[in-house]
């Protein structure tokens, strides 16, 4: 025990160390996780304050474009008000004078006018008169009106000084000189507020113009912003998130080289002891001895996966590729496993199309990814299983496929079985133990081939792992 506890320190020690964090004894290890929870914790908030800040401006842009769009939005309003009512009102005001003048003209021609008559039609013109003075909106209007009524009291001066028959024609004649002043000076305030119509009708196009031309700038303005905000923000998450990742992947990569060599060790020595080198040991002792070679042997295989998945997270791993016979390729992926299916009762078939000509792979590498699917059916398949290895080729590409006999992979976990850690046999298989690394790592071995793998179950029917690797 003696030797582990050496072991034991003798990992620790460059593990801190490397981080740059004093170490003298054991149990300061909680400063080395202080230390990373601390720049994890520093990184996140760094991370955060940068996509709340460039949501934050995103949101300010959009409501600036808002108000804006309200603003014009009511200042069409006020002139569409201005230019359907007040202009409106006042035309409407001189079509009801040009109106009463009309009947003037036609009372005096036909001799039917009386003195009734008269008052009601002057009535009528000096209300819309007045209305027309309360709605004065143009310049020069206030004094076209003035020109109206004086022409109008003119008019109505001269009938006071004729007959009530109007029976003079002297005075007829004049008379009706006088009705056309004052329809001249009504088509003149007419005019007036006509032009005054098109001329706001003109601004409010323009502002209309101006209105979508700047809200579409500032559209514009606001994806350009969008889209610069996003891309910063995106490149200063991904440049941290990456910083992390490679942070994390030093750690559990320095963690596992430390943690190989003590769990050999206490392999090692428990196998020493269970041959009985040593000595003799009583059952008891055995018993133990076998469950800490054991719990080593799995310890020092989930090591063996975070070292590799570790190489292949910082790019370490680097591919060379050679042609190599498929029938070659596949048996020495089985050779390590064949041993593992013997103790399972599991019996491994072949089926490899002929005439499939030599791929050009990493025969090492790719037999590692082979190697952890057919690890992963032998896991998952019961006593007296039969698992089907088959190659083929299609498209000019090597269609390498491991199916097996067990529970399967309900459909909700399909998509997440290459990820990390992930492990659905609680739920799917109904047993098994592993670190839920193996498809992760076969997934990248893949993927550096330029290939593809994806999986195919139904619960209760088993389950089909297949990549591909282009073979140009």
């Amino acid at each position: 025990m003696f030797a582990v506890g050496n072991n034991t320190l003798s990992i620790r020690r460059p593990l801190f160390q490397r981080f740059g964090l004093r170490h003298h004894f054991f149990p300061d290890q909680h400063m080395f996780f202080k230390h990373l929870s601390s720049v994890r914790s520093t990184k996140e908030r760094g991370i955060r304050l940068t996509i709340l800040t460039g949501f934050g401006l995103v949101i300010l842009l959009s409501l600036f474009i808002a108000g804006w769009t309200y603003y014009h939005i009511t200042s069409l309003g006020n002139a569409a008000d201005n230019l359907f009512i007040a202009n409106y009102r006042s035309i409407q005001y001189v079509h009801s004078m040009e109106g009463v003048l009309d009947s003037y003209t036609n009372s005096l021609i036909g001799n039917g006018s009386n003195v009734q008559t008269l008052s009601s039609l002057d009535k009528v013109f000096r209300d819309n008169l007045t209305l027309e003075y309360h709605n004065i909106t143009e310049k020069g209007e206030s004094e076209t009106a003035h020109d109206v009524e004086k022409s109008y009291n003119i008019l109505l001066a001269r009938l006071a000084k004729t007959n009530t028959a109007l029976q003079e024609i002297p005075s007829k004649e004049s008379i009706l000189r006088d009705i056309e002043t004052v329809k001249a000076n009504c088509e003149a305030l007419l005019i007036l507020n006509e032009r005054a119509m098109f001329a706001r009708a003109d601004a409010t196009k323009g502002d209309a113009e101006f209105a979508r031309t700047s809200s579409l700038i500032i559209i514009c303005l606001l994806i350009g912003a969008s889209v610069v905000l996003a891309l910063g923000v995106s490149r200063r998450s991904l440049a941290e998130f990456r910083q992390l990742d490679r942070a994390k992947s030093n750690f559990v990569s320095t963690a596992a080289h430390e943690l190989k060599n003590p769990l050999s060790s206490i392999k090692t020595s428990a196998g020493l002891l269970l041959d009985k080198i040593p000595g003799e040991i009583t059952s008891k002792q055995e018993s133990l001895l076998t469950n800490i070679k054991t719990e080593s042997e799995r310890l020092l295989g989930t090591v063996k996966d975070l070292l590799d998945l570790a190489k292949l997270e910082t790019g370490n791993l680097q591919l060379t590729k050679v042609p190599t016979s498929v029938s070659t390729f596949i048996e020495s992926s089985l050779f390590p496993v064949m041993l593992q299916a013997d103790k399972a009762g599991i019996h491994i078939d072949l089926q490899i199309a002929p005439n499939i000509s030599p791929v050009s792979i990493d025969a090492n590498k790719l037999s590692w990814a082979l190697t952890n699917l057919v690890t992963n059916a032998i896991r998952y398949s019961p006593p007296g299983g039969q698992i089907l290895i088959s190659a083929s080729e299609i498209d000019n590409e090597l269609w390498v496929s491991v199916k097996d006999q067990g529970k399967g992979i309900p459909p909700a976990d399909l998509e997440r079985i290459f990820e990390k850690f992930v492990q659905v046999e609680e739920a799917a298989f109904g047993g098994g133990i592993g670190t839920g690394l193996g498809l992760s790592i076969a997934k990248e071995i893949v993927q550096l081939h330029k290939g593809r793998i994806w999986a195919d179950s139904s619960v209760g029917e088993g389950s089909v792992f297949t990549f591909t690797i282009p073979k140009s």
